[in-house]
């Protein structure tokens, strides 16, 4: 999971540097989610997060970085596991108005939770 998520991003962000892309938009992991007990059960999954998180923001200042935490929406049938208790999902729909916003050079920094991608996709 480490070198999934970590390692294959690590080396997109930089072969997207090199090809001089000129917009980057990553989704992480919510620094809420990746500080709870999932990184107990998935610690090698939230490190490689850190660490895409990480080369995306050395590689691409100007990056919009997504950290949601539990996605709600999906294709008809797919099952995903509850978020932890007291975590409300993000729709689908809010992360890709997000993520469209960084792709056009609307949006860049980070945006961290589900609360703030809402907010930011309603811009």
């Amino acid at each position: 999971m480490r070198d999934g998520n970590g390692l294959v991003n690590v080396k997109i962000a930089a072969a997207s540097k090199l090809a001089a892309v000129p917009k980057f938009v990553y989704l992480g992991l919510a620094s809420e989610l990746a500080s709870s007990p999932i990184k107990f059960v998935f610690g090698d999954y939230v490190k490689g997060k850190a660490e895409a998180e990480a080369a995306v923001g050395k590689d691409y200042p100007s990056a919009l970085v997504l950290k949601p935490g539990i996605i709600a929406g999906g294709p008809p049938g797919e099952v995903r596991p509850p978020g932890p208790p007291g975590m409300a999902p993000v729709a689908v729909e809010d992360v890709a108005r997000a993520a469209v916003a960084g792709a056009l050079g609307n949006a860049a920094g980070t945006v961290d939770g589900n609360t703030a991608i809402a907010a930011a996709a309603a811009k």
